[in-house]
């Protein structure tokens, strides 16, 4: 028997629901009232020049302190592109939390309403009230009666924001030169020197078929601004935080849709920094989470006792409740991979999906287990 203490903390109740990593489907070549343009190559030459979507001209920045539950205030700086792209910043006031998502934005000209797409969460939407000045709407796109403040205004000027968040692409490293293309925008940029991408570079040429070939990878890492390393120019460019992993199985074409946490059976990957194998006949380490009826439940095993029980889930936030297992002895390496899979139940308090990459992390965001989505 073996026993996981039960605790699930209260979501953060907030107006405004977004994504930290945002999906979406191909981008759209032309939708109502937008022209389409190409996508920025990273070359810091983002918009040429303004284009109007229903009274907006971009490229433009919006800011503003919307209403929170149980903070001062949720402030946002919305970056939209011509190209459909947008960034998102948010931070929570007096709580330390800042979260950031990109994706793709779309209007709806019956209702003059801007859409921002690839949250896991429910679409962000956004009445366009004039040129500078966006009002946010419910869940169900309808407006907000309140006196509360929920608009978002532009000052004229074009000024993105820097955005770190999770971020899923193909790689590509050819002389020298390493590249990343975001799945979810289809923009391409440079990598940033520097120890994870280092990392990140080694992972690359042990497991690319072919030198320049793509691979789909994934880390924490920051979109910004930088000069660029031929010319007088800026370009942006992307800064590997932290390594994920590789997943030469996947593409941009299957991450644009981001599995669900529910009812997907979850391969492990890795547990705590260790590369989970299959043992010879033996089933594959992975974890099911079910929700159909009003408990869900949850199964797991590295191929030898399943673990079961209940489980807790918000947007972003995860626990496993105290559960049960079968007393069948295991053999090395099993029985230490057992014992690691029970410790990271215990402390797994968040998740987040990109694309199929599901990572279980601890309350200060450490990756606990990377897992990937499989389909029968």
């Amino acid at each position: 028997m073996w026993r996981v203490e039960t605790r699930l903390t209260a979501a953060l109740i907030v107006p405004l629901v977004a994504a930290c990593s945002m999906t979406t489907s191909a981008p759209a070549t032309k939708i109502a009232g937008v022209a389409a343009e190409p996508v920025s190559s990273g070359t810091g030459q983002d918009a040429p020049a303004p284009l109007p979507a229903h009274g907006l001209q971009l490229p433009a920045t919006f800011r503003g302190d919307l209403p929170c539950a149980d903070c001062a205030g949720v402030r946002h700086q919305l970056d939209l592109w011509p190209d459909q792209v947008f960034h998102l910043r948010r931070e929570w006031l007096g709580k330390g939390l800042v979260r950031s998502g990109v994706g793709r934005w779309r209007v709806d000209p019956g209702r003059r309403a801007l859409i921002l797409e690839g949250g896991a969460e429910m679409p962000l939407q956004l009445e366009i009230r004039g040129r500078d000045r966006l009002r946010q709407l419910d869940l169900d796109g309808k407006p907000i009666v309140s006196d509360l403040p929920y608009e978002l205004r532009s000052g004229g000027a074009f000024e993105p924001v820097a955005v770190s968040l999770l971020l899923g692409g193909e790689m590509t490293y050819l002389a020298d030169s390493a590249r990343f293309t975001e799945c979810l925008t289809g923009r391409n940029y440079p990598l940033v020197p520097g120890a994870e991408a280092l990392h990140l570079e080694r992972a690359y040429l042990a497991n690319a078929g072919e030198p320049g070939a793509p691979l789909y990878v994934t880390f924490d890492g920051t979109i910004t601004k930088r000069p660029a390393m031929e010319g007088d120019r800026i370009e942006n460019a992307v800064t590997v935080d932290r390594f994920v992993g590789v997943w030469p199985n996947q593409r941009c074409e299957r991450a644009r849709a981001d599995a669900s946490l529910v009812n997907t059976y979850w391969r492990f990957v890795q547990m705590k920094g260790n590369a989970v194998k299959v043992a010879p006949e033996r089933r594959e380490p992975h974890l099911l989470l079910r929700q159909t009826g009003e408990r869900p439940g949850f199964a797991a095993t590295v191929g030898c006792n399943q673990l079961v029980g209940a489980f807790a889930a918000t947007d972003r936030e995860l626990s496993f409740g105290q559960g049960a297992t079968t007393l069948m002895a295991c053999p090395p390496p099993l029985d230490e991979m057992e014992k690691t899979l029970a410790e990271v139940l215990v402390a797994v308090r968040r998740w987040q999906i990109r694309g199929s990459t599901l990572t279980l992390q601890d309350q200060a965001g450490n990756i606990l287990a990377l897992l990937e989505a499989v389909y029968f």
